[in-house]
């Protein structure tokens, strides 16, 4: 079974991808196990992982079965497989290889026929050359990989997307489902959106909340994008010529500016 390593920037849709790969592989009857390698304390992520025997450590009051064991045969999704402590990458490259692992606090050998998929949007290139990932891990994850671009550079998406989640979270939200205009698209399309897929979610979330049965504006749009901006790369040095450039062209496009060459100098 090839392991598949899914790269792209915070809010792309990696899991979305995962899930997708996993319901049309012969698995698809059995289980999806999730882990979220950034989200679980270090200490406790080995445990998470691998399980650990009763008494392995103050507060293990029994035995307890990890991801890699309920996913025995199954799928098993590593999410930011980036974050992962160096000793627990050799662990995990010793389960890759060998199929087996020790609980916490075990001697027990234990065999695991998991189907591994991971994701992250660090570079481990990079990593590799600062000592902060193994090389080794790498090239046994790096066997088919899928690259999603971020959302800025798929605008064709945005229309389609949010056409999608308009209709999903009206009947989830219990409110009436509601248009958007072609200005208010087009905002979407010419922005940012460095929370990707994530960030535009959000978006048509609050839009709906706040339309009141009313089509969704530009305005309306234009307050949000403020609104949901992640706040590491809100808006001053954090932002690439490339992205400036941009929306600085999209918005001389829409004629919402005449000065664009002297701003951009």
């Amino acid at each position: 079974m090839v392991t598949v390593l899914i790269r792209g920037e915070t809010g792309t849709g990696k899991e979305l991808v995962a899930r997708a790969l996993f319901q049309h592989g012969h698995r698809a009857h059995l289980s999806f196990v999730t882990v979220n390698c950034a989200a679980i304390p270090e200490n406790l992520l080995e445990s998470e992982l691998f399980g650990h025997e009763k008494g392995a450590f103050t507060g293990a009051v029994s035995t307890r079965i990890g991801k890699f064991e309920q996913a025995n045969g199954a799928t098993l999704f590593l999410d930011e497989i980036g974050d992962l402590d160096l000793s627990l990458q050799a662990k995990l490259l010793r389960v890759l290889q060998e199929k087996r692992f020790q609980r916490v606090g075990g001697s027990e050998e234990i065999f695991a026929d998991v189907r591994i998929i991971a994701a992250t949007h660090r570079n481990l290139e990079k990593m590799i050359s600062e000592g902060d990932f193994r090389e080794d891990l790498f090239y046994r994850l790096y066997v088919a990989t899928i690259k999603l671009p971020p959302l800025r550079d798929r605008t064709g998406d945005v229309a389609l997307l949010t056409k999608f989640f308009l209709t999903r979270y009206s009947a989830e939200l219990g409110v009436a489902s509601v248009s958007m205009t072609r200005n208010a698209i087009s905002r979407l399309e010419s922005a940012r959106l460095p929370g990707n897929v994530r960030q535009l979610q959000n978006i048509v979330r609050k839009a709906l909340l706040r339309s009141r049965g009313y089509a969704i504006d530009r305005d309306m749009i234009e307050e949000l994008l403020i609104e949901t901006e992640p706040p590491e790369q809100s808006k001053g040095d954090n932002h690439s010529i490339e992205d400036f450039c941009r929306q600085l062209i999209n918005e001389a496009d829409e004629g919402r500016i005449e000065n664009a060459h002297q701003v951009a100098v």
